[in-house]
């Protein structure tokens, strides 16, 4: 919504515009578009097999009152099963799915061995890829049973018959037997590793092609490996963070005939659909892939900012939790520079459980000269009048476009309100605005505020000395 912003004025909050957009999350169709146009997705494959399975269909429930909420498109790691503190208890990431799926290349009438499958939704695209056959390696056997239960109740079993593809399902340790006489067409394993699995590799056929996440110092590295005539050949991809195999999984691995496992001594708390969706994202780099650069971002700027809700709603509601982790997520997406996402997930958060932190972000995706910019400050003033944040932000609107006298209110709102961290930044503005104004004296009473709460800004420094020559 753009419009002449001459109506506007005043520092009344009644005087700035009302919301006309609220982005919320992408169902999942425009969301493989939206990596198609980005670039990400550029195998047609891997795109129609996305279009015909969802993840949304493979994670756990959602909590109460979070319905409807199209959060499998989001960039959250998402629960597929209630432990989450046991290794791939999280479905892939589209990006992250996009990414593998598209350097595994999986061909028609491929056969395909995973190991790890984080649920069934890397298994129903490798069978809609036209895998003729599909072996699923589960790694914890109170697992087992729940993959094949929910392949059922979604009727993937009868999609399976009807593409010609034959599923099963067996525990690491038995994974070796009845492998097919040429070798596995393509291997993924999911679970970090402490180098390349020699023994499972050497099931692989000439031509084929693996995906091995294998620990080193600087992180998981996700390396794709080929078999030719002449052996094994490996190339790096990039960091993958995800959870590393426990040691009877790499034994496993490692061995060329069946063994049986034990996972004696292993104790689990009770975790409920709940629990999951709250630990989901405690780890903001868990699974992810990219370069270590990109993972160092994402964690650093996760931190750096939440939203204003208790510590109790966050550890009790699990719908406290999404919103936070919702906010979040989008502040690092605006930091990535990729605005419309960062608005569907500011937007999303709001919806659930409104923060003047979400509504604030949320306007500043927007175009300055996008009216929808100021209504999402007005709508964090309503949600919360002591967030400085957004005073500030209608502030420097009022101020870049002309409004000087308008917008010391909204500075001085910012300076006086309680929930706000950036007071030093406010006082700047407020100097700048009396600049304008030519009220000199206001104008360098203003920046030695600000230079007491920022003294290292160096455009403030140059902002003090210009206001001290013209007065002297």
């Amino acid at each position: 919504m753009e419009d002449d912003w001459s109506a506007l004025g005043g520092a009344r909050l009644g005087d700035l515009p009302k919301v006309s957009r609220w982005p919320t999350l992408s169902d999942h169709n425009r969301m493989v578009q939206a990596f198609f146009e980005m670039g990400v997705l550029d195998s047609g494959a891997v795109h129609d097999a996305l279009l015909r399975s969802s993840r949304g269909y493979h994670s756990l429930p959602l909590p109460t009152g979070v319905e409807d909420l199209n959060i499998e498109t989001s960039a959250l790691r998402v629960p597929w099963w209630e432990d989450v503190s046991l290794h791939q208890s999280l479905l892939p990431g589209m990006y992250e799915t996009i990414q593998i799926l598209q350097a595994l290349d999986i061909h028609h009438g491929d056969d395909v061995l995973i190991v790890g499958p984080r649920g069934n939704w890397w298994t129903e695209l490798t069978m809609q890829l036209g895998a003729r056959r599909i072996r699923v390696v589960e790694t914890v056997e109170e697992r087992l049973d729940s993959l094949q239960t929910r392949w059922k109740g979604l009727r993937l079993d009868h999609v399976a018959d009807a593409l010609g593809c034959e599923v099963e399902w067996c525990m690491i340790g038995s994974h070796v037997d009845d492998s097919p006489l040429a070798g596995w067409d393509r291997i993924l394993i999911t679970g970090g590793v402490n180098e390349p699995p020699m023994a499972i590799l050497q099931t692989m056929a000439k031509g084929g092609c693996a995906i091995v996440p294998v620990m080193e110092d600087a992180g998981t590295m996700v390396q794709s490996v080929q078999r030719n005539e002449g052996g094994f050949m490996a190339q790096k991809m990039a960091v993958w963070n995800v959870d590393a195999f426990p040691e009877y999984v790499i034994e496993c691995l490692c061995a060329s005939e069946s063994i049986s496992i034990s996972e004696k001594g292993v104790l689990r708390g009770e975790w409920s659909v709940d629990d999951a969706w709250k630990a989901a994202n405690q780890d903001p780099i868990r699974d992810r892939l990219g370069p270590l650069i990109l993972l160092q971002l994402i964690e650093t700027t996760w931190d750096s900012l939440g939203t204003g809700f208790e510590s109790k709603e966050i550890r009790e509601d699990a719908r406290f939790s999404i919103a936070e982790d919702l906010f979040r997520m989008g502040h690092v997406l605006q930091r990535l520079g990729i605005s419309r996402l960062a608005a569907e997930h500011h937007g999303s958060s709001f919806r659930i459980a409104p923060s003047s932190e979400a509504a604030s972000f949320l306007g500043m995706t927007f175009r300055e000269d996008d009216l929808d910019s100021l209504a999402w400050q007005r709508k964090a003033i309503e949600t919360d009048p002591r967030f400085g944040g957004s005073w500030n932000e209608v502030g420097e609107a009022m101020l870049n476009r002309g409004d000087a006298k308008f917008s010391i209110e909204w500075f001085r709102g910012a300076i006086n309100s309680e929930k706000y961290g950036e007071r030093g930044v406010a006082w700047t503005n407020l100097a700048r605005a009396h600049l304008e104004l030519e009220q000199m004296n206001s104008a360098l009473f203003a920046a030695q505020e600000a230079a007491t709460l920022i003294p290292d800004d160096e455009d403030l420094q140059e902002l003090l000395e210009r206001l001290s020559e013209d007065l002297s």
